[in-house]
């Protein structure tokens, strides 16, 4: 004989191991003399005095359908309500059943990253026209300085009138 034991602690009673038995006693609280039969997908729980098949997702990666964080399944049974198991991607959306693109949400993001660049490329304009500026101002310009001054000055002007809010913009050339 042998004692087929399950965690007696759980709603899911699974089984953990099994142990010789004596033919001269009873089966101990949390052991069966009954083998549980085994499936990939599944693991073998105690119910109601008899084994059953119950989903067995432990270890695998979740994702919130609200938030996208993931987690390690830790239970038995089936995915909780609220998750996945299919994995988000950048600027997606739950549509109640699988990931889709969120064009709002991308849409957003490049106007931002258009603000940040227009940002940056201005502040470097305005760097290289002080610049030129002093040089010209304090009559130390050499060559094509007054040149490049007068096309920085251009650029910032194209500049100015990029709109960062069209996710087509395109930004001109530097100089």
């Amino acid at each position: 004989m042998i004692n087929y034991y399950f965690d007696n602690t759980n709603e899911l009673k699974p089984f953990i191991h099994e142990l010789e038995a004596n033919n001269d006693t009873l089966p101990p609280d949390n052991a069966l003399r009954i083998a549980p039969e085994f499936k990939d997908g599944y693991w073998p729980c105690e119910q109601n005095g008899s084994w059953i098949l119950v989903e067995d997702n432990r270890e695998k990666t979740v994702y919130n359908i609200e938030t996208k964080e993931s987690s390690i399944v830790d239970y038995f049974g089936k995915i909780k309500e609220g998750y996945t198991q299919l994995e988000p991607f950048e600027f997606c959306k739950w549509n109640g059943k699988k990931w889709v693109l969120d064009n709002d949400a991308k849409n957003e993001n490049i106007i931002k990253n258009n603000q940040l660049l227009k940002n940056s490329l201005l502040n470097d304009a305005n760097e290289k026209i002080a610049i030129l500026q002093d040089i010209i101002d304090l009559d130390m310009q050499e060559d094509d300085e007054e040149a490049q001054l007068k096309q920085w000055k251009k650029y910032r002007i194209l500049l100015m009138r990029v709109d960062v809010s069209d996710i087509n913009a395109v930004f001109p050339d530097k100089p």
